[in-house]
């Protein structure tokens, strides 16, 4: 390699190739992994782009006897509970959160994969991420130089700007032990939450805000009641707290 000159040092822009996260690449993406590691025996499933922060990617199905969801037909699996029948409805998510190159997608991608083909196959694993699961996800970082992990850092990933939202749908509740939960709700289930609240002996109250504190920019958007504890003094600083339940 010939020098710089004059003694400067060379800089090399390295160009990493960041994938446009949509449902057709996806689908792409799916039917080439699918003949790349699986032979081309996974029927094509239901592929989603999601928005979640906590998880990259997600496999779920049912078993057509008995209508289990993705969850509980991987207790199936590990042998917590034995229900034959074939998996149907087959769903696919990956999450368009964050920038991710081409090779992180595929791993993802990958990992829920095996999900679906130890559904699939009806193979049994000793946990969701058992022994037949890492075997496979051994195998295939060993064959393919990949990097395949039961659970992948993001800490230090960069969110699309476009995907952190302008603002937060928050429910606050106040139990009746005397603690504080706050929360950032997914507004398309904030109405089913309202509903359940309802039967929620150990709720005091409760109220719905919609604010853009940067506060629960941290906060997981959920679509159940779970929440995280606080503070009085957090909670009333960010709640504005009527009478009565909003």
């Amino acid at each position: 390699m010939t020098p710089p000159p004059d003694g400067q040092l060379r800089r090399w822009e390295i160009r990493v190739n960041l994938m446009e996260i949509n449902k057709e690449n996806l689908i792409n993406l799916f039917r080439d992994c699918n003949v790349k590691y699986f032979d081309g025996k996974l029927p094509e499933p239901d592929i989603r782009v999601s928005h979640s922060r906590t998880r990259l990617g997600y496999f779920t199905c049912r078993f057509s006897r008995h209508g289990l969801s993705g969850i509980q037909a991987l207790k199936v699996l590990s042998g917590q509970i034995h229900i034959p029948g074939k998996v149907r409805d087959q769903r696919i998510g990956i999450t368009d959160y964050y920038l991710m190159t081409d090779d992180q997608v595929e791993d993802v991608m990958v990992h829920e994969m095996i999900h679906y083909s130890i559904a699939y196959t009806g193979l049994k694993d000793s946990a969701p991420h058992g022994i037949v699961f890492r075997g496979m996800m051994d195998a295939f970082n060993r064959k393919f130089g990949r990097h395949i992990s039961v659970i992948t850092q993001t800490k230090n990933w960069q969110p699309r700007a476009a995907q952190r939202p302008s603002s937060y749908l928050v429910l606050g509740l106040r139990m009746k032990n005397g603690t504080f939960f706050l929360s950032s709700v997914n507004p398309s289930y904030a109405a089913d939450l309202e509903r359940r609240l309802s039967s929620l002996r150990n709720v005091d109250a409760h109220w719905w805000v919609r604010t853009t504190d940067d506060y629960f920019r941290s906060f997981p958007r959920v679509r159940s009641l779970r929440g995280r504890l606080v503070s009085e003094a957090v909670f009333n600083s960010k709640m504005v707290c009527p009478n009565k339940n909003q």
